[in-house]
């Protein structure tokens, strides 16, 4: 018997359980449908919204990208007319220069035809670009390797040179290849002088980044800070490249810092410079000349010999006048 009323509350209270959840899950999906329904509805409401907002605010913009614009043009007016101004003061300025320019362009080609000089610059115009597809720097060698030889015009002694400076000089010359020794090299010594006072000197490499600069005379005017360039004094290297500045050393010395080498060098241009070719001697035929093919000179034997007598005759008293 209290089994029997044990098993109907357990059946009553399933039940209570049973229609509880039955109707949660009712609610739940009543909600979930408003809530799509909603959502639709609120989408629907936000395009109708933007379709009918979307010409009054491009109506209600409109004046006000009038007026932008014409603050916008009016300031592009206001500097177009500075830019206008400024333009032509420069070219005013540029038109005397020019003048100038050419008046003494004229009186260079009168003083070139006086002297029978010419004003050429020695730097090389035509100039072949390479890469440096290998740079050794090592305690013993400081080269570079450039991938253009000879069938690109290069050959040894030719400059090298990144926009910065001179690097240094071509020592071999392949067919496509070709090695550069730089100046900082052991083996590199080149003429140099001072921009400032064209005093000489010669930049010797030893393998460190501030080569020496050897036979400064001491009244040679060279300053820390005066710009190096190459002097062309050996007749290899052109006059005028840039090598780099004077600096001091903490012994005194006077070294160079090189403006071509502060940099990774990638790619490089090499001057193709003519030296100054050697002289070569020439044999010169020895011409024998026998006496019976010089002509005779006449010679007025009678004057020569009156004039002789004449002269002793003068001074005869005189000599005779004299006590011993």
């Amino acid at each position: 018997m209290p089994r029997t009323s044990y098993s109907r509350a357990d059946t009553e209270h399933n039940g209570v359980v049973y229609w509880v959840l039955l109707v949660g899950i009712i609610i739940s999906i009543t909600l979930m449908a408003t809530q799509g329904h909603e959502a639709r509805l609120r989408q629907s409401v936000q395009a109708q919204s933007d379709e009918i907002v979307s010409p009054l605010v491009s109506l209600v913009s409109k004046p006000i990208r009038v007026v932008e614009n014409f603050f916008y043009t009016f300031s592009d007016r206001q500097r177009a007319f500075e830019e206008n101004k400024a333009l032509r003061a420069e070219l005013q300025m540029l038109r005397e220069e020019q003048a100038n320019f050419s008046v003494i362009e004229s009186k260079l080609q009168r003083y070139e035809q006086i002297l029978g000089s010419k004003s050429e610059s020695d730097i090389p115009l035509r100039k072949v670009a390479a890469r440096a597809v290998n740079d050794l720097k090592g305690p013993f060698v400081r080269a570079l390797l450039l991938n253009s030889g000879r069938e690109s015009g290069i050959k040894v002694g030719d400059a090298v040179m990144t926009p910065d400076g001179l690097v240094g000089h071509i020592i071999l010359a392949g067919s496509n290849s070709s090695r550069v020794l730089r100046l900082d090299d052991l083996n590199s010594r080149i003429p140099v002088m001072s921009e400032r006072s064209e005093a000489v000197a010669v930049l010797a490499g030893d393998n460190s980044d501030f080569p020496k600069l050897l036979f400064i005379d001491v009244g040679m005017d060279w300053q820390v800070g005066d710009l190096i360039m190459t002097s062309g004094d050996d007749g290899r290297l052109p006059r005028g490249l840039v090598v780099g500045h004077v600096v001091e050393a903490s012994n005194g010395d006077l070294r160079a810092e090189l403006a071509g080498l502060q940099k990774p060098i990638d790619w490089v241009s090499v001057a193709l410079f003519a030296p100054i070719e050697t002289p070569v001697a020439v044999d010169m035929p020895v011409v024998e000349i026998n006496e019976e093919d010089i002509p005779a000179v006449e010679t007025n034997q009678t004057v020569d010999q009156q004039s002789m007598e004449d002269a002793a005759a003068a001074e005869t008293p005189l000599a005779e006048g004299v006590n011993p």
